[in-house]
């Protein structure tokens, strides 16, 4: 990688003026522009409003929270200069930084107040908004009931300004990890007057696109027919810098089907990589964290003619016996729905299955089974997974498949299809089975449980008893009580039958050996370049 200069010719253009500019005797492994892949579009970068990975991880380097995320997963203070909070933990009050502000590509600026936050938070309950992760947010005063449309007056959400640089936001139950819920994009501020001059493109292209945070966009060039040239890019803010030091020049985000060739030749500097394709780069030639913060398991559609047969996941369920499957590298046999990395929920929990496996029961459910469902009905069934991703923990499932053919009868086979394919047919229950990787969006075990409590996995949905104790969960009083919670509902979602866990995935996050300082947040995707460094060639 050159300073203030990416090996690819659009970046190159981009940064050339930067590099004849850099004379510095001794390289101090600032001044850069660090390259990265993402494999689509972000679907839009505006924050009440995004839902995909992608967009996540190019808001984390464009807007600031109250809180951001840090290298150990917990939430630490970013707008806010300092907090209190209630004895009652129902009311947060935050005195804002005053040296916030929004640019943008066209020389906006402006200083973030708390006015900000506020229409930041209207507009994540306004129903107009459809924001996809509002429903994690109501336990702020009257968010739910504006939602709904029962409040149509938003000045009565419980989010308020105290003067330009004071924030009140006011909770209708105690949600003792709202500080992280803070750090989430859905939380970031939003300036009215910005949105409103956007005129419905808020957030979908670089002009467009405002940034308090530590860069902003300077372009955003994407031709869905074309492979070529496809990027974003963004350069340091020098608001943000004159009080907070940014240490790269900026960042160039690719975007490509494959990100190996670009890896490799030096033109990104990171990468995420699980399963067999890390095992090469594990070595001396790069560093490397790595989590384990995904979860795959087979879901079943319980609205299906065949699957809301209880006896028969029963049978599934007891005819599996993961101990005699043979994983891939960078897997591990799972009993759990809650993988390794989250918090210490495993620890506390343990990874025992709550029933073991037993020939017997499994056939004499599977027979019960068989009295309720038509025959045929069982000899066209497929386990649907996403071609590119799940091939390699495909070879472990047939490991199970062949389980279930020799001591039940029952055959299925493997359809693979595209991932725009697969989630289309997730969301209109056109499936029995399903290949699922489970990823939280959080630190918690409810930001994985608490999936099958709504419209997520909804065909595959437990009911009220269940999302009952996620919610008691989400608001518990201390960690014990909330893992206590967990452990009950993740065993009964398991006893179920409704999703068979298969594996834990080891993920790593790795960059070339002379890069220091990049943070990789597994739970979100996003990635902390703030005070990224690169040492020479």
């Amino acid at each position: 990688m050159k300073k203030r200069a990416m090996m690819r010719f659009t970046a190159l253009l981009l940064c050339l003026s930067c590099f004849f500019l850099t004379s510095c005797d001794e390289d101090d492994g600032k001044g850069y522009v660090f390259g990265y892949d993402i494999s689509s579009n972000p679907g839009s970068l505006d924050p009440q409003y995004a839902s995909d990975r992608e967009s996540y991880l190019i808001i984390g380097s464009l807007f600031e929270g109250l809180f951001r995320i840090g290298s150990d997963g917990n939430a630490v203070a970013a707008m806010a200069e300092s907090y209190t909070v209630s004895d009652d933990g129902l009311t947060y009050k935050f005195r804002l930084k005053q040296d916030r502000y929004w640019i943008d590509v066209n020389g906006y600026e402006k200083q973030v107040t708390a006015d900000d936050f506020v229409f930041g938070f209207r507009r994540l309950f306004m129903p107009e908004t459809r924001a996809p992760k509002v429903s994690e947010y109501f336990c702020i005063k009257n968010g739910k009931k504006i939602n709904s449309g029962e409040i149509t007056d938003v000045s009565q959400l419980g989010v308020t300004a105290d003067g330009k640089y004071g924030l009140i936001i006011e909770l209708e139950y105690t949600q003792p990890h709202f500080e992280l819920m803070l750090a989430m994009p859905a939380a970031m501020p939003c300036n009215e007057e910005y949105f409103i001059a956007a005129q419905g493109k808020y957030g979908l292209d670089a002009e467009r696109t405002p940034s308090n945070g530590p860069f902003y966009v300077k372009s955003w060039y994407y031709d869905p027919w074309s492979n070529n040239n496809n990027n974003l890019v963004l350069r340091y803010s020098d608001k943000y810098n004159e009080h907070d030091e940014v240490t790269p020049l900026g960042l160039n985000f690719f975007i490509e089907d494959d990100s190996m060739p670009d890896f490799e030749d030096g033109t990104s500097q990171s990468i995420i990589l699980s399963g067999s394709k890390a095992k090469d780069y594990l070595g001396s030639d790069y560093v490397y964290d790595e989590f384990y913060t995904s979860v795959y398991g087979v879901i079943m559609n319980v609205k299906s003619s065949v699957f809301k047969s209880e006896q028969l996941r029963y049978a599934l369920y007891f005819a599996t016996d993961r101990s005699a499957v043979t994983m891939p590298f960078g897997y591990t046999a799972a009993e759990g729905v809650v993988p390794l990395s989250v918090g210490s929920y495993r620890e506390y929990a343990g990874d025992k299955a709550p029933m073991k496996p037993d020939e017997i029961k499994a056939r004499s459910s599977y027979l019960k089974a068989c009295e309720s469902i038509d025959k045929s009905d069982l000899h066209s069934i497929s386990i649907l997974a996403v071609q590119g991703r799940d091939e390699e923990i495909a070879e472990a499932l047939k490991g199970v498949m062949q389980q279930w053919q020799a001591k039940l009868g029952f055959y299925c086979s493997i359809a693979f299809v595209s991932e725009d394919e697969y989630e289309e047919k997730l969301a209109q229950g056109d499936y029995s089975l399903a290949l699922a990787k489970l990823n939280g969006e959080y630190n918690r075990p409810e930001a994985y449980l608490g999936m099958f409590t709504g419209n997520t996995l909804k065909y595959s949905a437990m009911g009220d008893s269940y999302a009952e104790l996620i919610a008691q969960a989400s608001s518990a009083k201390d960690e014990n009580e909330e893992y206590e919670l967990c452990k009950q509902a993740e065993k009964m979602l398991v006893s179920d039958g409704r999703f068979l866990p298969l594996a834990y995935v080891t993920e790593y996050f790795i960059s070339t050996k002379n890069c220091e300082n990049i943070n990789y947040d597994a739970f979100t995707g996003q990635i902390d370049y703030r005070n990224a460094l690169y040492f020479g060639d």
